[in-house]
């Protein structure tokens, strides 16, 4: 709760004043409706502010994902047999990952001038989802004696699975924001 206060100070630009035991002082917000001017002023520091969190989130999983699939593909040089097929499935993860937590996609192919094909984040984590299953199949099946290994081949799920609370997080503050615009009540200030 105190992070959602520092957060709602951050943004109302007020100070946190603390008092001599080191707790905030709730009292000292003052509590006036705010005209429409000042209401849209807020909103969009709102929108600025969540904006640029998501951005860094977004920035610092891409240089994750991009580490972590050099590293994946230092690994398919030295490797052979399953191990090799299992890394280069887990490289594949983390592109597809990276793909979908950076971009909305939605676009049309046309193949050989009859079938069209649509490629958009769903269909691109459908195809994820098969790597990963087929990623943890040969892990599972070929490598279960060597446990460093097999830890490695489940970074991409764990990565998988941050993309997608990432992304929720951020569509759902974008929602927040919609629902703070519809709230807004007529105040003019003389």
């Amino acid at each position: 709760m105190s992070r959602l206060r520092r957060f709602n100070r951050k943004i109302l630009s007020f100070s946190s004043d603390y008092t001599h035991d080191g707790e905030s002082d709730e009292d000292d917000v003052p509590i006036l409706p705010l005209d429409t001017e000042e209401q849209e002023e807020l909103i969009q520091k709102f929108e600025v502010n969540a904006h640029v969190t998501n951005k860094l989130y977004i920035n610092i999983l891409s240089v994750l994902y991009l580490l972590y699939g050099g590293l994946l593909m230092i690994f398919v040089r030295k490797s052979r047999g399953h191990l090799k097929l299992a890394l280069l499935a887990g490289a594949n993860s983390l592109i597809c990952s990276c793909i979908t937590l950076r971009y909305d996609i939605i676009n049309d192919y046309l193949l050989f001038k009859k079938f069209k094909l649509r490629v958009s984040n769903f269909s691109i984590n459908i195809l994820n989802i098969i790597l990963l299953v087929f990623m943890g199949w040969i892990s599972f099946n070929h490598v279960m004696e060597d446990k460093i290994t097999m830890f490695c081949l489940q970074v991409p799920m764990l990565l998988f699975w941050l993309a997608m609370v990432v992304k929720r997080w951020a569509r759902n503050m974008e929602d927040e924001i919609a629902n703070l615009r519809r709230l807004k009540y007529k105040y003019k200030n003389a």
